[in-house]
């Protein structure tokens, strides 16, 4: 296949992947379902928004890559066959929530987390120097695979709630304390191992965002409310320096 038809390609399925589901799709948390309603680790409605500048970026990117002047940067290139996987991915699990099969739901926001970490990697985020206009594009990249970390708990606390699990025993705030911790955990562990502050902000986000959701339950919302604390403070750490940008970079963006 030859540059032109991959640029091109990749344009249409991200456009067939993520923009015509984004425009028809119900939402995707309904606030009424009792399943949400149980969750304690569940964000405050507002938080959902994050979907719209992620989504808007990666088509964004879709258009800006199909120049020609795009067609030799390595970056690009590398993020490509992953933005196309994860437009089939978007496309697979908003259907499943459409169609209420919990089943697929799961496993296919797992796999849309290693995919957005593979493009992470490929594509050198938060590694290579670029100039302002890449450096802005490339932004919704690191907020998907931060909020996808985060996504990925809730959406296993709400099926698990769907189904009936009463979690062992334990409380409902129990458990809530706990995906806060765990979420921290991962989060944190990816932040520093991708070096991508952007990831913290991410983080921040959400982590308030169950603090207001959460206000009834007051050891949930303490436990959101230090992590999104720490998750604050990682935003001043770096793990290295990133490297000085080479003249063929300069030329390729």
């Amino acid at each position: 296949m030859t540059s032109r038809w991959i640029r091109w390609t990749t344009l249409l399925v991200t456009f067939a992947g993520i923009g015509l589901p984004w425009l028809f799709a119900r939402k995707a948390i309904d606030a009424n379902d009792p399943a949400a309603q149980a969750v304690t680790f569940l964000p405050a409605p507002y938080a959902f928004i994050i979907w719209a500048p992620i989504y808007t970026g990666f088509l964004i990117f879709a258009v800006w890559q199909v120049r020609d002047r795009r067609a030799a940067n390595p970056r690009v290139a590398a993020i490509r066959p992953w933005l196309m996987a994860t437009a089939l991915l978007n496309a697979a699990w908003i259907g499943a929530v459409e169609r209420h099969r919990p089943s697929w739901t799961i496993p296919l926001i797992f796999l849309m987390l290693a995919t957005a970490i593979a493009m992470h990697v490929a594509g050198r985020i938060g590694e290579a120097v670029v100039d302002p206009a890449e450096a802005w594009l490339r932004l919704p990249f690191s907020l998907y695979v931060g909020w996808l970390i985060v996504a990925a708990f809730v959406n296993v606390s709400t099926e698990l709630a769907r189904v009936g699990w009463d979690g062992f025993g334990w409380s409902p705030d129990t458990w809530g304390m706990l995906m806060v911790i765990a979420s921290t955990v991962v989060g944190l562990l990816t932040r520093f191992r991708l070096d991508d502050p952007v990831l913290g902000g991410v983080f921040v986000w959400a982590y308030l965002a169950i603090v207001v959701q959460q206000k009834q339950r007051p050891l949930v919302s303490l436990f959101a409310g230090i992590a999104a604390v720490l998750c604050l403070l990682s935003l001043f750490v770096r793990d290295r320096q990133a490297p000085r940008q080479s003249n063929s970079e300069c030329a390729e963006v």
